[in-house]
């Protein structure tokens, strides 16, 4: 084992090492007996290294250091910025509160670094024994960095689905398929002009995230199966503009059908569900979401965190879409509609708590959103990256 070197005496060996001086000098003789074969490598190493850079200017002083330490532990890297300044991720290294000498860490065999979610979030418990395939996860299926929350609750499902056998369910909620058109950077807008079967821009931002789904489920060695939802209850707000023509059956065979095909393109086991079936019915959903728009509007905003000024925030980074959506309402009405979608999202979590034991959401619509998932229960709520208004 590796005596812990201090900051000191590693900046008086790596400048003994650096200035070809004798390390017995510098190095207390006990600490030397330990460590006198490891020492005289990283000598020798260094000056491989010196030899190789010619009679070049090194960019700063320890960066021959750094080559060997990022050759020797791959988690480390390191940036030399504008001005010669330098950046590292040492800090991953952190142990027990304090970050290990250079010296320290060039010398040891293995170390410990911490990825970026457990110096995030270092009071997730078991974190660190699903931290590195999360991260995988999170980079292979475009989603976005998860809160605190969020993040809790999916460690707390990959527990139970590894400890207990239980399937771990994303459940998501797909908008339907609304016509779209590209603006001048090439990114999609939705038109809301008419709605198709596809699996439209949200369908296919889950589909795009599919494989990384299947590779964390063989990564962590647990069964993870996804819940498809439509928005069947959308067909109301969508006819509002007289324009679209579409009637009741049509828009829900339509959404039926997005959602199958989503789900047969997915590699993971996929299933898919009615909001109004879990409803009891379309009347079940209507009266319940009727009962939550109440409770919203008497300012009553469940476990969300929210308060009024919290709601026109999120209503204004809404409000692009809204009036595409409901291009012939006032401002007024406008916010009515943003109020009953908040009110469905809080029905739709609370639904899923209802539906799944063992479940994150796995989200393709906006985050600002999210809030809305945990008005009667925490929901756990992870986002794929989306570029669409």
């Amino acid at each position: 084992m590796i005596p812990d070197i201090d900051s000191r005496l590693s900046r008086n060996i790596l400048k003994s090492i650096s200035y070809g001086l004798p390390l017995a000098e510098v190095v207390p003789d006990h600490t030397y007996a330990q460590l006198e074969t490891r020492l005289g490598e990283l000598k020798r190493r260094y000056l491989e290294l010196r030899i190789s850079h010619g009679a070049r200017e090194l960019p700063f002083s320890n960066y021959l250091f750094y080559l060997i330490l990022q050759s020797r532990h791959q988690e480390f890297d390191f940036k030399l910025r504008q001005g010669n300044s330098v950046v590292t991720n040492i800090h991953r290294f952190k142990s027990k509160g304090r970050i290990p000498s250079l010296t320290t860490l060039l010398l040891a065999d293995a170390v410990n670094a911490k990825s970026e979610l457990e110096l995030k979030h270092p009071d997730i418990p078991q974190l660190d024994r699903h931290a590195r395939d999360i991260e995988r996860w999170l980079a292979a299926g475009n989603v976005m960095p998860p809160s605190e929350r969020a993040l809790r609750g999916l460690v707390e499902a990959l527990e139970r689905a590894a400890g207990e056998g239980r399937p771990l369910h994303l459940v998501s909620a797909v908008c339907p398929d609304y016509s779209h058109s590209s603006d001048a950077e090439g990114k999609p807008r939705y038109t809301f002009e008419r709605v198709g079967d596809q699996p439209g821009l949200a369908g296919a931002k889950l589909v795009s995230a599919g494989q990384a789904v299947a590779e964390l489920a063989r990564a962590r060695q647990v069964e993870i199966r996804h819940a498809i939802l439509g928005g069947e209850f959308e067909y109301l707000s969508f006819n509002r503009n007289p324009a679209t023509g579409e009637t009741r059956e049509g828009f829900l065979g339509k959404v039926e059908r997005q959602l199958e095909r989503i789900a047969g393109a997915l590699p993971c086991p996929a299933a898919t569900c009615s909001f109004f079936e879990m409803c009891g019915g379309e009347d079940g959903w209507h009266r319940a979401h009727g009962e939550i728009v109440q409770r919203l509007e008497q300012g009553d905003y469940g476990q969300t965190g929210l308060d009024y000024p919290a709601l026109e925030s999120i209503f204004l980074s809404r409000l692009p879409l809204y009036e595409k959506w409901f291009a012939s309402q006032s401002r007024e009405q406008i916010w009515a509609s943003f109020v009953s979608q908040a009110a469905e999202y809080a029905l739709m979590g609370k639904l899923f708590g209802e539906r799944f034991d063992n479940f994150v959401v796995l989200a393709v619509d906006h985050y600002r959103m999210e809030p809305f998932y945990s008005f009667f229960a925490t929901v756990p709520t992870l986002y794929i990256r989306t570029d669409y208004l």
